[in-house]
């Protein structure tokens, strides 16, 4: 049986020469005063052990349930700090780390022997030659290709020649995991401005907007934006992040895409980890109202995703969770918590009442108003 508690690292030590090293390697030219923030302190946290810890406990698991990970190899684009690629390391016989950063890759490799895990080849590449090193580096195919928080971080051509070439790569039965990756069709940007819609705007309406973000130091970024080309404005707030769609698996595999689609996010997993929200209820019925051709796998906030390279029996797919928020249901609860409320109101209203009946106060005074009330009555007879 799987149990993650065995991996996680709790040596003190340890821990502490992880940060050290992210600190002089990929945090190295950050804002110093920034880091002192508490998004800044939270940041590192997740770079240091949240990210390993999350993958411990849901993506492992989760991509377990589709393949037996002992023996097999494993490609991770955009291995950044090596969070997951640490992670997926106890498993797995081999993996091939890749990413545009080298002072990440720095990080990943002091995690790793920190960590003593030897498994692990971390290659430092550029953007524009991605797919065709990893042409040259697996022409004998692999079996897993993972893609951890980084699709959205891609120009719209890497991004389809990434998913269209690693989807090539796989072995019969291999799988192209996708997963922290935020869905464009959402209201809100959560991943990366935090501000409702901005990531749905043109790029030059997005710059001029960007300063109203409350994420610190994001707004400043574009300060200057008028200084680039609409290419270089592009590229910039793609490396910021700006999410992903079906449309764009749907171009690289292909428009029976989702007869592939193995895991959607609602495995028990993922829903531990990324819970249903209002805002994905509402998309999900909107795709099953206007009967779209949309898994959907593709309403959720963010999307987790597993792509097996044959065919996946319908039976064998784990169903979305039965509705929550459903609109009917939903204004239901809203009535539910109105009349509930109200109901909380009358009884305070009338214990307060009897309060004021039982005091000897209102006892009194009522013995002494009982004459006048009987006189009122005979003069009115």
């Amino acid at each position: 049986m799987y149990d993650h508690n065995q991996y996680i690292v709790k040596d003190s030590d340890k821990l502490q020469q992880i940060e050290q090293s992210l600190l002089a390697t990929y945090f190295k030219n950050y804002d110093q005063d920034f880091l002192q923030t508490e998004t800044g302190k939270e940041d590192i946290k997740a770079n240091v052990f949240r990210r390993y810890n999350n993958s411990l406990a849901h993506v492992v698991p989760w991509v377990a349930r589709q393949i037996a990970l002992s023996g097999k190899t494993l490609v991770e684009i955009g291995s950044g700090t090596g969070s997951s690629t640490a992670a997926f390391a106890h498993f797995v016989e081999k993996i091939d780390g890749y990413d545009i950063d080298a002072q990440a890759l720095a990080g990943a490799q002091a995690r790793l022997e920190t960590m003593e895990l030897d498994n692990v080849t971390l290659h430092l590449v550029k953007a524009e030659r991605l797919v065709e090193t990893l042409r040259q580096n697996h022409a004998d195919r692999v079996d897993i290709v993972l893609l951890f928080a980084v699709l959205e971080h891609q120009t719209i051509r890497e991004r389809y020649e990434t998913l269209k070439f690693c989807w090539e790569i796989l072995k019969p039965d291999g799988l192209l995991v996708v997963t922290e990756t935020p869905n464009l069709l959402h209201y809100d940007d959560l991943h990366t401005s935090q501000l409702p819609f901005l990531h749905l705007l043109p790029s030059e309406l997005y710059a001029r907007y960007a300063d109203r973000s409350p994420r610190e130091g994001f707004g400043k970024s574009f300060q200057n934006f008028t200084s680039l080309s609409v290419e270089e404005l592009d590229t910039a707030i793609m490396r910021w992040g700006r999410g992903v769609s079906f449309h764009d698996f749907e171009l690289a595999i292909g428009k029976e895409h989702d007869k592939y689609l193995a895991a959607s996010g609602f495995e028990p997993e993922i829903l531990s980890w990324f819970d249903v929200t209002l805002d994905e209820e509402l998309l999900r019925h909107y795709f099953i109202f206007n009967k779209l051709k949309v898994p959907l796998a593709f309403s959720r906030v963010v999307l987790n995703l597993i792509y097996k390279k044959s065919e996946i029996v319908a039976s064998e797919l784990v169903p979305p969770p039965e509705s929550i928020f459903v609109a009917d249901k939903y204004l239901l609860r809203e009535q539910n918590f109105v009349i509930n409320s109200l109901n909380e109101r009358l009884a305070a209203t009338e214990k307060q009442l009897h309060e004021v009946l039982s005091s000897k106060r209102w006892l009194l005074g009522n013995l002494f108003a009982a004459p006048y009330r009987k006189l009122r009555e005979i003069l009115s007879s």
